[in-house]
């Protein structure tokens, strides 16, 4: 019974299992075809530098992928084109390299889903997770694309811009609204957001909060690993109302990992990308609707 759900699986993806030999052959291909994103994570993680975005009265700021999106919430304009030019400048520079990384990453897909009889590998990588092809609805974002322009139509009227860039996308809609939001009444604020979700909840989530569960500030990309010992949160705080969101988030993350590992069985315990966002979306949302509750300001 202990074992009930593992079997179940494994059985359902009986006609894609290949022959012992077949096995020994593609798992001993398996670290050499994860080539294209090691090469990918060593390129972007930590070979690329950027050279600083310059602001209007000609200051420098320092610019990594880490720092990139802080830089493109500026009121600043001219901050917020010079970032963007100098990532994607950058980034534009090795478009050979990447390009190739990325066809090799396809053709690994590609070899993988035909040896275990997929007819794609978009079947391929929807049934490693148990979901329909059928459920991924890209169908559903084209026929709703109209909201998505009203609002592009929206930011470019309250930026008083003639003509919006992607550089554009990340700056508040008003002016005067941006306020600093120091960490500890960040962790504060989220643990009052979470009170809908119990006090057993806020318990774990405090303990996190206070024994070092958190990597605050600036890495490269916020992150959470949800190990058997505690999971580990690795931010890049700035003090701005995303990064709020960002720690709301990521310990939704957290705390889904850590209760999962303390309820289920070692080999139920993990779960799969379709579910693994829901628990720190549903943080948001709280934190969302605590804010909205709780200001008086109508540009807030």
């Amino acid at each position: 019974e202990r074992y009930r759900r593992y079997l179940t699986n494994l059985r359902r993806r009986k006609a894609h299992t290949l022959s012992a030999a077949e096995e020994k052959l593609l798992a001993s291909a398996g670290e050499m075809s994860q080539a294209p994103d090691t090469i990918y994570g060593s390129l972007a993680d930590a070979d690329l530098k950027f050279p600083d975005a310059v602001d209007a009265k000609g200051n420098k700021h320092p610019l990594t992928q880490g720092t990139f999106v802080s830089l493109e919430e500026s009121s600043d304009r001219v901050l917020r084109q010079s970032a963007y030019e100098n990532l994607y400048g950058t980034l534009a520079s090795f478009k050979t390299t990447t390009a190739a990384i990325l066809n090799a990453q396809n053709k690994q897909l590609k070899f993988f889903a035909e040896a275990r009889k997929y007819d794609t590998a978009f079947e391929a990588s929807l049934d490693a997770t148990n979901v329909p092809t059928s459920v991924y609805l890209i169908e559903t974002v084209h026929q709703n694309m109209d909201k998505m322009h009203r609002y592009v139509r929206l930011r470019k009227k309250l930026l008083g811009v003639d003509e919006l860039h992607f550089y554009d996308v990340y700056t508040p809609l008003l002016k005067d609204v941006d306020k600093h939001i120091p960490y500890e009444q960040a962790k504060q604020t989220v643990y009052d957001a979470l009170a809908p979700l119990g006090d057993d909840y806020r318990t774990i989530l405090k303990n996190g909060f206070d024994h070092r569960w958190i990597d605050v500030y600036q890495n490269e990309g916020a992150y959470s690993a949800g190990t058997v010992v505690h999971p580990y949160v690795l931010l890049n705080y700035t003090g701005t109302l995303d990064s709020q969101f960002t720690l709301a988030h990521e310990m939704g993350h957290a705390l889904h990992s850590y209760l999962s590992n303390k309820h289920q069985n070692p080999i139920d315990a993990d779960y799969v990308i379709f579910v693994a966002e829901v628990a720190s979306t549903c943080n948001e949302a709280l934190l969302m609707e605590y804010l909205l509750g709780k200001t008086t300001d109508k540009k807030e």
